[in-house]
């Protein structure tokens, strides 16, 4: 059932997202093409097409903020909930759904956005030049690292995945708090996320103090000392992960709570 829900979502949202992608990928091109032919013989319209391309730009990362917050309070949260949670299945099969999705058009989002802006400013050579510098940059990171590297790279991954999926649940679970409330629940889901957001970053102020203060200090920036600390330094951004993946479960456990046993959509 969980698949059926992350293919309705896909499709439902879709629809909308495609279309951003495919007009800031085309403006791009145009863009492009007018700075290829020379924008003095053609200034007033390169300018209007720049300012579209900002625009969609700006605008299809706002509408996946807006989205990501209407197909969860639309869906469980308003007059839809009522049917939604009424299929046979579980909450928190929904939660997961609308966060997947979510999580997926941000990422392909942020890959739009970089096509985009290569497609505007490489010329001609610029990539064959950033490939060799890439290259360089791979082979003095192994000679340094070795195939800690890899398992570096898989970290960070997985580090900005969590925090994306943590920025999305404390949004959900403020949104559902606010809707324990009667009246002002919009004013409510607002306050709930500062409180949230605040306990959030104590956690994580006492976790440093806790395990940081020890450290830190005496970790040098040279390429040798971050060498010989590699153990120390992995021990913490994997001590970072398991710290953000328990706020995740917290954010989850809130809004799955609520809409199983406390849900209020009057």
């Amino acid at each position: 059932m969980l698949s059926r829900l992350l293919k309705y979502e896909i499709k439902a949202t879709g629809r909308i997202f495609l279309p951003i992608f495919l007009a800031l990928l085309m403006f791009a091109g145009i863009t492009r093409f007018f700075s290829a032919v020379g924008p003095e013989q053609w200034d007033t319209p390169a300018f209007i097409i720049m300012v579209i391309y900002i625009m969609i730009m700006a605008g299809m990362f706002v509408m996946t903020f807006i989205m990501m917050i209407q197909r969860f309070y639309k869906n469980l949260l308003s007059d839809e909930g009522y049917l939604m949670l009424t299929l046979p299945v579980k909450p928190w099969k929904h939660i997961v759904s609308k966060l997947l999705v979510s999580m997926m058009w941000i990422v392909i989002s942020g890959i739009a956005a970089f096509i985009s802006i290569l497609m505007i400013a490489l010329q001609k050579g610029d990539l064959t030049k950033i490939s060799a510098e890439l290259s360089v940059l791979y082979h003095q990171a192994y000679n340094y690292l070795g195939a800690s590297l890899y398992l570096l790279s898989i970290e960070l991954i997985i580090v900005l995945l969590i925090a994306l999926a943590s920025g999305i649940l404390i949004v959900y679970a403020s949104i559902a708090i606010g809707h324990l409330f009667n009246r002002h629940k919009l004013l409510a889901s607002f306050g709930a996320f500062i409180v949230l957001s605040t306990l959030s970053q104590i956690f994580y102020t006492l976790i440093a103090l806790i395990h940081g203060s020890t450290y830190f200090p005496t970790i040098h920036v040279s390429a040798g000392d971050f060498i010989s600390r590699q153990p120390l330094i992995q021990g913490l951004m994997v001590y970072g992960i398991i710290s953000s993946v328990l706020l995740c479960a917290a954010y989850f456990t809130i809004t799955n709570y609520i809409l199983s046993k406390r849900l209020n959509l009057e």
